[in-house]
């Protein structure tokens, strides 16, 4: 396997017809038809937000070694090497796992400030075949960019509307969302700014935002009513970390109602204690599947997305986690002995993701 050493976004060969919808890959344009199985929120490359007051353990300037991953498992947001993926050769290793179980298309929703890497993306999709969506916008307060501070909206929507017509940076790769969008409990006024943006942003590319939402459990509701004070389409918003946030059917309902995705994203992460402030407990992928199995019950079926958001060392495979195939190689035959059918399953992993990442006109010139 080679990673290349190209940096910029290529067409492909034939590109998506004038009136299919498609999606903008790092290396360019793709049929919706080709994405195969989805992955809508993960990350490849990032160095996580780490609050100064979880650097508390003496182990937390370990590297990550067998002998401390059990505690890293526990505590895992309290090892530093843990809370930095930077190497594009096990990056590309990792997503040869998840193409080697059937997947497709995965969606690394890095933000500056905690890592993104176009360059670095384009070159693992050429290394894999996968393609890879990449995100554009910012993460939460803490980690932004020295200019995204004193940035009016309309100055962020510029630069979001800027990355979708050329590229990121010199690097020629656009984003294919906008996301993920940061935001905290309580908001700080810049987010509400970048939120303002991707509204703004989205009216004019068509790309759909996904949202990193504040770990309260108001917070979804009140970034809903954020996002459509600000003209956005709701149909076409992401909603993530519900299962960290909103962890009861009637909650996750009450947010349906609403039209956005509903995004349960930490599929393979199953430890109860959950080390971030403001969550109580992690749950099983098995509440998980629960929930879903309510949500599809309840007739919002084609509102729920599911991925891994994997960002931190303990959950590849060469670590001793699940990996990116988690959901294709456990989770989806868990699935069908749990009474999901195989068009319920396909629907959650091809076609709902599929459908949030699809834009009805050309990309911008």
């Amino acid at each position: 396997m080679s990673l290349g050493s190209d940096a910029g976004s290529d067409a492909t060969s034939s590109g998506p017809a004038d009136d299919a919808p498609w999606v903008m890959t790092v290396l360019g344009p793709v049929p919706v038809a080709d994405l195969g199985v989805v992955l809508p929120h993960e990350h490849l490359l990032c160095r996580l937000y780490l609050p100064p007051d979880l650097e508390t353990d003496e182990r937390f300037d370990e590297p990550l070694t067998l002998g401390n991953l059990g505690w890293v498992r526990q505590h895992w947001a309290s090892n530093a090497d843990n809370l930095r993926l930077t190497s594009e050769r096990l990056a590309a290793r990792e997503l040869l796992r998840f193409r080697n179980a059937g997947g497709g298309t995965l969606v690394d929703l890095t933000q500056d400030g905690i890592g993104r890497a176009p360059a670095a993306l384009a070159r693992i999709s050429r290394a894999t075949g996968v393609h890879i969506v990449m995100g554009c916008g910012a993460y939460v307060a803490p980690t932004n960019p020295a200019w995204v501070a004193g940035a009016s909206a309309e100055q962020i929507t510029g630069v979001l509307v800027g990355e979708a017509r050329s590229g990121a940076g010199r690097s020629g790769v656009r984003p294919g969302i906008i996301g993920e969008i940061g935001c905290s409990w309580p908001l700080e006024d810049i987010e509400v700014r970048v939120m303002q943006a991707a509204a703004r942003a989205q009216a004019l590319t068509g790309m759909a935002i996904s949202v990193h939402p504040g770990r309260d459990r108001a917070a979804p509701l009140q970034i809903i009513d954020r996002l459509a004070a600000a003209g956005a389409d709701l149909r076409r918003v992401v909603i993530g970390h519900l299962d960290r946030t909103v962890q009861n059917l009637g909650g996750l309902i009450e947010i349906a109602k609403s039209g956005p995705y509903l995004e349960l994203d930490l599929f393979g992460l199953e430890t109860s204690y959950y080390p971030w402030p403001g969550v109580a407990e992690g749950l099983s992928d098995a509440q998980r599947l629960t929930l879903v199995r309510g949500l599809i019950d309840a007739g919002y079926g084609d509102r729920v997305l599911l991925s891994h958001d994997i960002c931190t060392k303990h959950r590849l495979a060469r670590y001793g986690g699940h990996g990116y195939d988690h959901l294709i190689t456990n989770v989806a035959p868990w699935m069908r002995t749990r009474g999901f059918g195989a068009a319920e399953v396909d629907l959650l992993l091809v076609a709902n993701p599929s459908t949030m990442l699809a834009r009805q006109w050309r990309m911008l010139q």
